[in-house]
């Protein structure tokens, strides 16, 4: 579930990302990551998104001895608020692991379906479910 290789959802996500000609992902709910820095080492441009500022620490420490640290980009940032982000900023969001942090299921429900960040034209969401890989565009 953790470690410091990247998960089965960010390599799923990473090939249909690349399909779709994405260039920018938000990641919410980042950690210290590793799904982070892989995307950024497959050439993306990542904004990773924690509410750990010492995660995101770790992240960009990480970002640095791996090289990649000018494709990365952290902000400490509570997932029930909305993102300073203009709407239509990045072309791809990602979270794993999120909804089973310590959310209610008020706030899992308020999460946006689609965040207003994400290019409409170009917002892919990869999805994992019940052990089925499955891509949708939004």
């Amino acid at each position: 579930m953790y470690g410091e290789e990247p998960s089965e959802p960010a390599l799923h996500a990473a090939a249909v990302f690349r399909a779709a000609g994405t260039r920018e992902v938000l990641e919410l709910g980042a950690g210290h990551g590793r799904d982070a820095l892989y995307f950024a080492r497959e050439g993306f441009s990542v904004m990773a998104t924690d509410f750990s500022p010492v995660g995101l620490e770790q992240l960009r420490e990480a970002a640095a001895a791996q090289g990649v640290s000018g494709r990365v980009t952290t902000a400490v940032h509570d997932v029930r608020e909305p993102l300073p982000l203009a709407d239509a900023s990045v072309d791809a969001v990602f979270a794993h692991m999120l909804l089973c942090m310590a959310l209610s299921t008020q706030e899992i429900h308020a999460l946006p379906a689609r965040a207003p960040e994400c290019r409409p034209s170009r917002c892919q969401n990869a999805a994992r479910s019940r052990g089925q890989s499955q891509s949708l565009a939004t």
